[in-house]
């Protein structure tokens, strides 16, 4: 038991021991990472503190035999002090803290301690990389202004070239424009003065003002001309064609207010004179872009001339179809209340009929009241023919819609004679087939007739007089004589099949009879037939038919095919 006690007690130390080295090694492997770092700020802040500012000024100092460029200098000198004498010390004592941090094991304070660091270093560096190109810039600056003027004089030359090439386009700008040239010239001899001079800070302005009186006049050789073509040619030549088509068209009556024609005229030759007048000092600054908009907006108002010509005659078209329609409209309700008291004499109305009729001729009122409105409203001029098209349009939408439902109402009207000389007509069919019926029984001579034939008979008799009454009955109320005719008719129909069907059969079982005497020597045949005779002399020529059939077949198949052939043919 002693034993076992005394290693785990000897394992305890051991890992105890082994967790306290490990701990150790960590933690200089960290304080060791952590002065490599600040070992890095050091460099760096080293090397920005012997970056070789003075040495770049002293070589500078030589050439400086201006006021200007000695005050600029000293500027720089004092810039370059209060970057080395205070920012790089006060960040060298930052970076010492951090070691002090690091022997106490406070790493917060360091991480934000050296993350402050990284910034004030990049910040210096930006500074003094500013200030050397500062000190480059004027070391380098008489050679490097009088190549950028070379450069601009060689430009120079070229627009004189361009201008003179084309100077009659220019008109009476010409004289605007050599004075900028002699300006510009001006410009370059002030430049070589103040190069004699080492007036530093009046060659950077001069240099910039040349390239920028350069490069605006190079807008103005390009674009002036396009510019004086516009407002001295383009643009009026379009606005005296407007003027005369514009007004050509007000005194034919067109209603053209809407577009706002003479106070828009009004705006263009305000904007017109001040393009000018800023053209005179060579301003032309969105010029051109102006005057194509304008050009572009006289355009759109012929289109929208042409377009209100076009309105006009659709309107005509749409109108004239219009007028047709309702001129037609009109006829058909005069007329219809001019013959309605002899259809209501005639045929029985009711109110539901009547009531249609006023109802559409109301909506046409309607509709004919506002297609007057219309009109009136073409008269004041105040709106386009687009407008008025969409109107006369939705007119003559509501006014087809009338008509077909004046359509439908005249067919109901129309349909009462017609149904009525459909009756006349069915009433002197159906006579004639009831006189086919009573022809077809006489001729065929039949030994007796079916009973059911009577009484079919007396039926299509009693229905046909039923139509008579309804047709001489007056105001003759169609419903009930269609309903009359329809009757009669399927009850006539119904006679002539059944007297059809009785002399039929009738005809073939006596045909059959005959022919099946010449097979009396056949015992079956015989007695068939004899039945067969029976049948028929008592009327059931059906019956009698059938039989026969089936007794033939026996002794001559092929002829009850072609009979039955016969039947469904």
């Amino acid at each position: 038991m002693k034993i076992v006690y005394v290693i785990l007690v000897t394992s305890l130390i051991i890992v105890v021991a082994l967790s306290f080295l490990t701990i150790s090694k960590l933690r200089k492997k960290k304080r060791k990472e952590l002065i490599n770092d600040i070992n890095k700020l050091e460099v760096k802040r080293n090397n920005l503190s012997s970056m070789p500012v003075m040495v770049e000024i002293s070589k500078i100092e030589d050439i400086a035999k201006s006021e200007q460029l000695e005050e600029k200098i000293t500027e720089i000198k004092v810039r370059y002090q209060e970057i080395k004498n205070i920012k790089l010390v006060e960040i060298n004592d930052l970076i010492t803290e951090l070691d002090i941090d690091v022997e106490k094991q406070d790493y917060r304070e360091y991480i934000d301690k050296y993350s402050d660091i990284e910034i004030q270093l990049d910040e210096t560096e930006y500074s003094l990389n500013n200030i050397m190109n500062e000190i480059e810039e004027i070391a380098s600056y008489e050679e490097k202004y009088r190549n950028i003027v070379i450069k601009l004089k060689a430009k120079y030359r070229f627009l004189e070239h361009c201008y003179t090439e084309k100077e009659t386009m220019f008109k009476d700008l010409s004289e605007v424009i050599k004075m900028q040239f002699e300006n510009i010239a001006k410009r370059f001899n002030d430049f070589d003065k103040v190069m004699d001079e080492k007036l530093y800070n009046e060659v950077v302005l001069i240099v910039k003002s040349i390239d920028t009186m350069i490069d605006n006049l190079d807008i103005v050789i390009k674009e002036l001309p396009d510019i004086l073509l516009l407002l001295n040619d383009l643009i009026p030549g379009r606005i005296n064609d407007l003027n005369n088509e514009y007004y050509k068209m007000v005194e034919e009556g067109y209603p053209l207010g809407y577009l706002n024609f003479e106070n828009n005229l009004v705006d263009i030759e305000k904007k017109e004179n001040d393009i000018l007048t800023r053209a005179k000092v060579l301003n032309i600054t969105d010029s051109l872009f102006d005057l194509r908009t304008i050009l572009e907006y006289l355009d759109s108002l012929f289109k929208d001339l042409d377009d209100e010509k076009n309105a006009k005659v659709k309107f005509d078209k749409l109108d004239e179809a219009y007028e047709s329609k309702e001129k037609r409209l009109n006829k058909i309700v005069k007329d219809i209340y001019d013959e309605l008291d002899d259809i209501k004499a005639l045929y029985h109305l009711n109110e539901k009929d009547l009531e249609i009729i006023d109802k559409l001729n109301l909506k046409l009122s309607v509709i004919i009241k506002e297609h007057k409105k219309l009109y009136r409203e073409i008269k004041k001029k105040e709106d386009s023919y687009k407008k008025h098209n969409i109107t006369i349009n939705e007119l003559i939408g509501r006014i087809n819609t009338v008509s077909d439902e004046f359509d439908n109402a005249l067919r109901t009207l129309g349909s009462f004679y017609e149904d009525e000389m459909r009756a006349h007509e069915e009433l002197k069919n159906m006579k004639i087939l009831l006189k086919k019926c009573r022809e077809n029984i006489r001729i065929n001579k039949l030994p007796i007739i079916y009973d059911n034939y009577y009484v079919e008979e007396e039926e299509a008799i009693d229905a046909i007089s039923e139509v008579e009454k309804e047709i001489n009955n007056k105001p003759i109320v169609i419903k009930n004589l269609n309903m009359r005719v329809d009757t009669a008719r399927d009850l006539t129909f119904k006679l002539y099949a059944t007297v059809n069907d009785m002399v039929k059969y009738a005809n073939f079982s006596e045909m059959l009879i005959v022919y099946g005497n010449k097979y009396r020597n056949n015992k079956s045949v015989d007695r068939g037939i004899g039945k067969a005779e029976l049948l028929y002399y008592s009327g059931n020529y059906k019956d009698s038919f059938d039989l026969l059939l089936k007794v033939i077949k026996t002794v001559d198949s092929e002829l009850v095919t072609k009979i039955n052939k016969l039947l469904k043919s």
